[in-house]
C-alpha cells in the first residue's frame, strides 16, 4: 500500500471511532468562538523547540494564560523526521494535540474525515485578516470549509547573473517577467559567442503549466480527482525546453540534479548559469556565504506566473474537550504581533498576515546588500497573489518523478508526450485516497 494511502485510510479508521465516541462533537465544535476560554490544551510544534524558538513560545503562552486565567497551555514539541507519521499515530490513538502545526497536505489528510476545527463554522471572521491564499491552502476542493490559520510562509523569486545577461546579448535592465520571454533570452545567449548557460534546473510539471498559464491558459496539474498536465499545451512547453538543451541553454547539471532538492541553487552559485529560483533570503543567507562574488551581479524580480506559496499554519483539532480555548490560543498564536516576532526569528520566512506583508520592515531587518532589500520587499509584494503551486494530493516523490521524466524528454531519450503521460500516470497510480 502507498504510504499515504495507507496514512489517510488509517486516518480515516481512526477518526471514525473518535467521532463515533463523541457522538455530536463537530457540530458543538461550531460555536466554538462562543464557548468559554478555560480549560487546559496542548499546542504542538514540529521542530522548533531550540534556543532560538523556546524562549519565544514560552512568552507567548505566559502572555495568553495572563489573558485568559482559566486557560492553561501545554506545549510539545515533534521531531523534523517522522511527524507525519506522529500525527498518524496520535489519530489512530484519539490523541490528537488541541491546537497542532500542520501544513496544508497535512491537514489535508485530517479534514477529510472530519477531525480538524472547520473555521468558517467555528468562527467566520477569523481569517479575514491573513493572507489570502495562505487561508485557501487549508481550503480542499472535496471538503466543504477552511481547516488551518496561516503561520509563516515562504515563496520563491527569480534570481539572474545581470553580468551573464551582458555578456550574453541581454538587457539586465529589462528582466524577463514570462516564461516565453525567459526562453527567448535563454537562446539569445546559448547563441552567443560565449555560449551561456541560462537554466539551472529541470521543470516541475506546476512549472510547465505555469508557462501556459502565463498565455492565458490553465495552469491546474489536478481537476476532479485526476493529474492532467500531460496536455498538447505543456507538451509544447517541455518540447521548447528540448530545443534549449540542443542550443546548450539548458546546463549539465540541471539534468544532473533533476528531483533533487536545491541543485539549482548549486548551480546558481558557480557563477555559469544566468537564471534560477530560490527563497526571499537567498542572497544573504546562501549566496552571500557560498559564492560572495555572485552577489554585486545578481538580480531578483518576481516569479512567473502566479508567485508560489509555501504555507505552515496551526489546525484545532474538532475533538477537543476545550474547543474555545483551543481556536483562541491559535488565533492569539497567529495574531499580527505574535507573526511579526516570530519570524524575525525565523529569518526569509514571511508573516501570515496581510497587515505585516503590507509593511516588510515590520519584520525584516535592513540587509547591508541592497539587493536583498530588494528581494524581501519583491517578495512581500508577491503575498497578495501568491498561491499554493499543488494540491494536497501530489507528493514529493511524485514530483521527483515527472522532472527526471520531463529530464529525460530534455534530453531526446523519450518524447515529450512519452514524458508527460508516464508522470501523470505514476502520479494516478501514487494518488493518495
Amino acid at each position: 500500500m502507498k504510504i499515504r494511502q495507507g496514512i489517510a485510510l488509517a486516518i480515516a479508521a481512526a477518526a471514525g471511532l473518535a467521532l463515533t465516541a463523541c457522538t455530536g462533537a463537530p457540530a458543538a465544535q461550531s460555536n466554538a468562538a462562543d464557548g468559554d476560554v478555560s480549560g487546559t490544551i496542548t499546542f504542538q510544534t514540529w521542530s522548533l523547540k531550540n534556543d532560538t524558538f523556546t524562549p519565544y513560545f514560552t512568552q507567548v503562552i505566559k502572555d495568553f494564560e495572563k489573558k485568559y486565567p482559566d486557560a492553561t497551555v501545554k506545549w510539545v514539541d515533534q521531531p523534523a523526521d517522522g511527524y507525519e507519521d506522529k500525527v498518524l499515530q496520535q489519530a489512530e490513538s484519539g490523541e490528537l494535540p488541541d491546537v497542532i502545526n500542520l501544513p496544508p497536505d497535512m491537514a489535508y489528510s485530517l479534514a477529510k474525515v472530519d477531525m480538524l476545527l472547520d473555521l468558517t463554522q467555528a468562527d467566520p471572521d477569523v481569517l479575514d485578516d491573513y493572507v489570502e491564499g495562505a487561508v485557501s491552502a487549508y481550503s480542499y476542493d472535496d471538503t466543504e470549509g477552511t481547516f488551518g490559520l496561516p503561520w509563516y510562509l515562504g515563496t520563491e523569486l527569480n534570481y539572474w547573473n545581470a553580468d551573464l545577461l551582458k555578456k550574453g546579448g541581454a538587457d539586465p535592465d529589462n528582466l524577463p517577467t514570462t516564461i516565453d520571454e525567459m526562453f527567448d533570452v535563454a537562446e539569445t545567449l546559448a547563441k552567443s559567442p560565449e555560449k551561456i548557460a541560462t537554466i539551472a534546473s529541470v521543470p516541475s510539471p506546476k512549472g510547465v503549466m505555469a508557462a501556459i498559464a502565463d498565455e492565458g491558459g490553465s495552469a491546474s496539474i489536478f481537476e476532479n480527482g485526476t493529474f492532467v498536465f500531460n496536455t498538447p499545451e505543456a507538451v509544447r512547453i517541455v518540447e521548447r525546453y528540448a530545443e534549449l538543451y540542443k542550443l546548450g541553454a539548458v546546463s549539465p547539471e540541471a539534468l544532473q540534479g533533476a528531483g533533487t532538492s536545491n541543485s539549482n541553487i548549486n548551480n546558481f552559485n558557480k557563477g555559469t548559469v544566468a537564471w534560477t529560483t530560490a527563497g526571499p533570503n537567498y542572497i544573504e543567507q546562501d549566496l552571500s556565504v557560498n559564492a560572495p562574488t555572485v552577489v554585486p551581479n545578481v538580480r531578483a524580480n518576481e516569479t512567473f506566473g502566479n508567485p508560489p506559496l509555501f504555507v505552515q499554519g496551526v489546525s484545532v483539532s474538532n475533538t477537543s474537550k476545550n474547543a474555545a480555548t483551543a481556536l483562541a490560543f491559535a488565533t492569539f498564536l497567529t495574531n499580527n504581533d505574535n507573526q511579526v516576532d516570530f519570524v524575525k526569528l525565523a529569518v526569509g520566512f514571511f508573516p501570515g498576515t496581510q497587515a505585516a506583508n503590507d509593511d516588510p520592515s515590520s519584520f525584516a531587518e535592513a540587509s547591508e546588500i541592497d539587493q536583498q532589500n530588494h528581494a524581501t520587499d519583491v517578495a512581500a509584494g508577491e503575498m497578495g497573489s501568491a498561491e499554493v503551486p499543488n494540491p494536497p494530493q501530489y507528493t514529493e516523490n511524485m514530483d521527483g518523478y515527472a522532472k527526471q521524466q520531463i529530464a529525460l524528454a530534455i534530453t531526446g531519450d523519450i518524447s515529450a508526450q512519452e514524458a508527460l503521460d508516464n508522470a501523470v500516470e505514476y502520479c494516478q497510480q501514487n494518488l493518495a485516497d
